[in-house]
């Protein structure tokens, strides 16, 4: 089964256009899209959660995708905008550089899509060279939790295994 719904997955994303040069790659289909609200490129992996899930929601992941790579400049900047109010409210003012626009620093770079749930990922090259700023959306893209990954919860999370 696993096999035939990344098939259908990869095949859906193939003939939808929304991602270059999509693939299978493990148990996700991957590639690059452009987030024009964003105007970034960013690369995109559409996680089934086969092992998770016993009959994957491939409706639910191909409207998130179109979803998110189809937001509105508005959304955009209103997502940004939440995400930079609650990392400056939950972080003290010696950890966050006062010279530093977040609004500016923060890139996306990877987009997350589950048949019930949207990860962004941003790089903050100057507010935040040794981590990345996760920020997982509802399929209705409202934020919903954020998450700053540095180096160091990667490598512990590596050991754990």
């Amino acid at each position: 089964m696993t096999e035939s719904v990344l098939n259908d997955l990869l095949r859906r994303v193939t003939e939808s256009g929304l991602l270059d040069e999509p693939s299978i790659d493990d148990d996700t289909v991957v590639g690059l899209a452009h987030l024009d609200a964003a105007g970034v490129e960013v690369e995109v992996d559409l996680d089934p959660e086969i092992d998770d899930v016993d009959d994957p929601d491939i409706d639910a992941i191909m409207a998130s995708l179109s979803e998110i790579l189809g937001v509105s400049e508005d959304r955009w900047r209103a997502i940004v905008d939440e995400v930079v109010s609650d990392i400056e409210d939950a972080l003290d003012d010696d950890e966050v550089d006062a010279e530093i626009d977040l609004r500016t620093d923060l890139e996306a770079v990877g987009v997350g899509v589950f048949a019930d749930a949207v990860i962004v990922v941003f790089a903050g090259a100057t507010s935040f060279p040794d981590a990345l700023v996760h920020v997982q959306l509802t399929p209705e893209l409202e934020v919903e939790d954020i998450e700053i990954v540095g180096d160091d919860d990667e490598e512990d999370d590596d050991d754990e295994d």
